[in-house]
């Protein structure tokens, strides 16, 4: 598997309607494990979840969907560095603001496009900075979860 990196300034590639955020989560879950890539929905998380988190060339991965309120997404996202290399952000079939990418390379917590188009289930839109925040007991705790 590899991701793909998408162009912003391209237009959305097509997403068929899901009924809410965790239809998207449970679909994207389903496509990596096809994929043979572990990975866990709803990923506890210091008492927190995390809507979707994978394992890719050993590095641990977070997705935070949201369909509605991009902010409310960054400020989960970042939590999810405590225990992710890098955190991301998905909202399916929504543009990219200059706005949403601004604030999102400031917090360093990268941008995914849901793609329907391809095996895999997004392409990278802005790379997440590693993070500089992360606990290794938390890093830990959600290796262990995917491996359940």
């Amino acid at each position: 598997m590899k991701f793909s990196t998408y162009n912003p300034s391209l237009p959305l590639p097509p997403v068929k309607h899901r009924c809410n955020e965790q239809a998207y989560v449970m679909d994207a879950h389903k496509r990596l494990r096809m994929l043979g890539v572990p990975c866990k929905w709803e990923a506890a998380l210091l008492g927190r979840s995390i809507d979707l988190a994978f394992v890719y060339k050993e590095r641990v991965y977070s997705v935070e969907f949201k369909l509605k309120d991009w902010r409310k997404g960054l400020r989960q996202a970042q939590d999810h560095q405590l225990g992710a290399d890098f955190a991301y952000l998905c909202l399916p079939g929504r543009n990219l603001t200059d706005k949403l990418q601004e604030a999102s390379s400031e917090v360093g917590i990268g941008i995914l496009i849901f793609r329907d188009d391809v095996d895999e289930p997004f392409s990278v839109a802005l790379k997440a900075r590693h993070s500089s925040t992360q606990w290794p007991f938390a890093r830990n705790q959600l290796l262990n979860t995917m491996k359940a």
